[in-house]
């Protein structure tokens, strides 16, 4: 005889089971986890949970989470303005940082081209990019523009888009060096490895 959670119960672990990498059994665990936590934790998570959406803002710069309007990134004027690292989302920045080996700064395009899930360049921040780069050729002269986009499919479907539409004698355009694995996205390759990657970076012609 199959076990029936209370409604409240199975709510949550289809809510938890939505997570990436996350399964049913994995689900389960997590919501009876959390139920065996005081009163005043698991209100002080769902006030977390609820007021997630209040306590941040869009850097109006690269699109990063911000407390403020520009990002602390943005913000700092010893980082180098015209060197810019193209990545897919806020977990790729972090790693990034966590090298030590980056001074430039970065913009954020919230995603990747994936034509199977039905995802043009329309519906990443690429009009606000091009407007971005225009602003910081007309400031600095001639910029670099490092696409640290993931070694999958989708990550070389928008770099070959964004070499395109954004080819320009001013503009030297780098990619990442060889060396990541294959389908594997950035946020998940070791410091080490992506350290090199960024030091040794080559230039598209």
């Amino acid at each position: 005889m199959s076990i029936h959670y209370p409604k409240t119960i199975e709510n949550l672990i289809q809510q938890f089971s939505k997570l990436p990498g996350v399964g049913r059994k994995t689900a389960e665990r997590y919501v009876f986890h959390i139920m065996k936590q005081s009163p005043g934790q698991i209100k002080l998570l769902a006030k977390d949970l609820n007021n997630i959406f209040d306590g941040f803002k869009i850097c109006q710069k690269c699109s990063a989470f911000s407390e403020k309007e520009i990002c602390p990134i943005c913000s700092d004027d010893k980082r180098q303005e015209n060197l810019i690292c193209i990545i897919a989302n806020f977990q790729d920045m972090s790693s990034i940082e966590n090298t030590k080996q980056y001074n430039g700064k970065y913009f954020i395009l919230n995603g990747l081209v994936n034509t199977i899930e039905n995802i043009g360049p329309e519906k990443l921040n690429i009009k606000k990019l091009v407007k971005h780069i225009n602003e910081l050729i007309k400031k600095n002269g001639k910029i670099e523009m490092i696409l640290a986009l993931s070694p999958t499919i989708e990550g070389e479907t928008t770099s070959l888009y964004l070499k395109r539409i954004l080819k320009s004698p001013k503009i030297k355009i780098s990619k990442l060096a060889q060396g990541l694995s294959t389908g594997m996205s950035l946020e998940y390759v070791d410091e080490t490895t992506l350290s090199n990657a960024l030091k040794y970076r080559n230039e598209l012609k």
